[in-house]
Formats: C-alpha cells, sequence, structure tokens
C-alpha cells in the first residue's frame, strides 16, 4: 500500500473541535473587519479612520483573548491532542504561548494608537504594522489547522 495515502478521522463530533471552529471564524472575522477598515481612505478623515480602526483592532483583541482562553480549557481540541497526543504535546505548548504573544502584541499596538493623536498619525505605517499582526496570526491559524489534521490523520500504510 502507498505509504503517503493518509485518512483524515477528524472527530466531526466533537463539542472541542465545533468550538475551536467557532473561535476561529469569529476572530478571522474580526481580522477581516480591521483590515477592511485599515485599508478605507484615512487622508482627510484621520480621526474617523483611526477610530474605525481602533473598533476593528479592539475586537480582534477580544476575540483573541477569547480564543486563548478557550484553547487552554481542559475541554478543548488542544488540550485533547495534548493529553491523547504526546508527540504533539510542544507544539500545542508553543501554539498557545504564540497566540499569547500575539494577543499582547495586539492590545499594544492599540494602545499605541489610542495615544497616538489623528493629526500626527501615519496611516500607510498604521496599515504596515496591522499588515503584520494579520500576516502573524494567518500563520498561526494554518499552524493550529495542521496541527490539529496531524493529531487527528492516521498512516494507512505504516508497516507495510
Amino acid at each position: 500500500m502507498d505509504d503517503t495515502l493518509r485518512r483524515a478521522t477528524l472527530p466531526d463530533d466533537s463539542l472541542a473541535l465545533a468550538e475551536n471552529r467557532a473561535d476561529r471564524e469569529r476572530s478571522l472575522h474580526a481580522l477581516q473587519e480591521l483590515e477592511l477598515r485599515a485599508g478605507s481612505p484615512a487622508p482627510g478623515r484621520e480621526a474617523e479612520w483611526l477610530s474605525q480602526v481602533l473598533r476593528a483592532l479592539d475586537a480582534l483583541e477580544t476575540m483573541l483573548a477569547a480564543q486563548h482562553q478557550n484553547s487552554a480549557d481542559d475541554a478543548s481540541i488542544l488540550s485533547d491532542i495534548q493529553r491523547d497526543q504526546p508527540r504533539l504535546h510542544n507544539r500545542v505548548v508553543q501554539l498557545r504561548r504564540d497566540y499569547r504573544d500575539l494577543h499582547e502584541a495586539v492590545g499594544r499596538l492599540r494602545t499605541e494608537l489610542e495615544a497616538t493623536p489623528p493629526d500626527e498619525m501615519r496611516s500607510a505605517d498604521v496599515r504596515q504594522r496591522l499588515d503584520r499582526v494579520a500576516t502573524e496570526l494567518r500563520y498561526q491559524r494554518a499552524r493550529e489547522a495542521d496541527l490539529i489534521y496531524e493529531a487527528f490523520t492516521v498512516d494507512l500504510g505504516a508497516g507495510d
């Protein structure tokens, strides 16, 4: 049998997996809203633009906090993986740490932007910083998806 053949055995009916998916969808929606607000025109409307970006950034920060908290719960899919797949333990720990760090970075950015007077704000610089946050979040999401998939994938060709 081809040893590259894999069959996914993701527990689709798992409450923990459903909660993880819901958290990921909410944080993705918050990220997309932030990108929409950040991509809107800023010149001549800096105060309004900054206000919209801050609201969207606050929503993303809230979603990341909830996602981080939920992933640390004993009933989460990441806790299941950590318990049932010892080989993936360190990756779960690192993923949680990286989500925490991302949440903290979003909070620091929001605090800095709140302290910036709109007339001193450079929208292009803010967009670049927000783009880094978005890139990191997408990277984290992909790593989490890979981890979950890997945890519930069985190599059918092993031992052939």
